[in-house]
């Protein structure tokens, strides 16, 4: 886990140097890798094993130093402003496969305006080793290391028949990702659909058909728990590992979602623009 010094001082002030934090970090289980200076930041990398999944976000990492160093922490608390439009108008969700997903969360933004970063933001990602993609891409991704939920955006418009259905894959059936390969997928592996087809391996990643582009004006936000085995075997099968897999294989705590959903939406209409519509489609506990 790669921790911006910069970044993680927003939660907890810090009082001590890197290299300090880190030897400390060390006795509470999160073994230092190493220290580099990036431009006029210092980036920390940290072992966070298996069963210390609450420390792969900024935010959990923060929680640990502020027990270290016995300060206050400081939490964002996301109030994105919503308009009269409900959500329910524009998507509906069934969860076919609780066994697969015991929580999932849809909100809508509309009339985004897809581009370029600002560069508070891209220098946040690109200090710990992401790329830039576009803005709203890059706030779900923004948002996975600020507090260790992954997200997904898709483009609503080419969500068919207004539906989103969590279901587990059928044998053979195929999906084109983002990265623009078609992967066979198999019936233990999780699928979000539209009204017709996969438009994403649930956890893993998202379809090139629904991604995020500059021609999107309505994006839908996702924010769900995906059964950890599931996505691990997919992940592995599939050779697709990725930051989302990564965490979502180590259980992620369900009741960061709707924070997770909230602060994405929040940042979206800083960097993006774009009105949330009123309240959030929520399908399990």
């Amino acid at each position: 886990m790669l921790v911006c010094w910069e970044w993680l001082s927003e939660y907890v002030d810090l009082n001590v140097t890197a290299d300090v934090l880190a030897d400390r970090f060390a006795m509470t289980g999160l073994n230092h890798e190493s220290t580099e200076t990036v431009g006029d930041d210092v980036v920390i990398d940290l072992e966070v094993t298996s069963n210390r999944g609450d420390c792969l976000g900024h935010i959990g990492v923060a929680r640990e130093a502020a027990v270290i160093l016995k300060g206050d922490l400081r939490i964002p608390n996301p109030q994105p402003v919503a308009s009269t439009e409900n959500v329910s108008e524009h998507i509906a969700v069934v969860n076919h496969a609780p066994e697969l997903c015991s929580r999932y969360t849809a909100r809508v933004v509309r009339g985004v305006k897809v581009g370029p970063s600002p560069e508070w933001l891209t220098r946040r990602l690109a200090s710990i080793g992401i790329a830039s993609i576009n803005n709203i891409v890059d706030v779900t991704n923004y948002v996975m290391m600020e507090c260790g939920q992954p997200l997904h955006a898709f483009d609503l418009r080419q969500l068919r028949g207004g539906q989103i259905n969590v279901r587990a894959a059928r044998d053979k059936e195929s999906l084109v990702a983002i990265d623009h390969r078609t992967y066979q997928l198999d019936s233990k592996m999780i699928v979000i659909a539209d009204a017709e087809c996969a438009v994403a391996i649930g956890g893993v990643m998202g379809g090139a058909d629904s991604e995020v582009t500059e021609q999107t004006r309505d994006v839908l936000i996702e924010a769900a728990a995906f059964e950890p085995l599931a996505v691990r075997r997919a992940a592995r099968l599939l050779k697709l590992q990725s930051p989302s897999s990564f965490r979502f294989e180590r259980r992620p705590d369900a009741s960061g979602i709707d924070w997770a959903s909230r602060r994405c939406c929040e940042l979206i209409y800083q960097v993006a623009g774009g009105e949330l519509c009123q309240g959030v489609v929520n399908v399990g506990v």
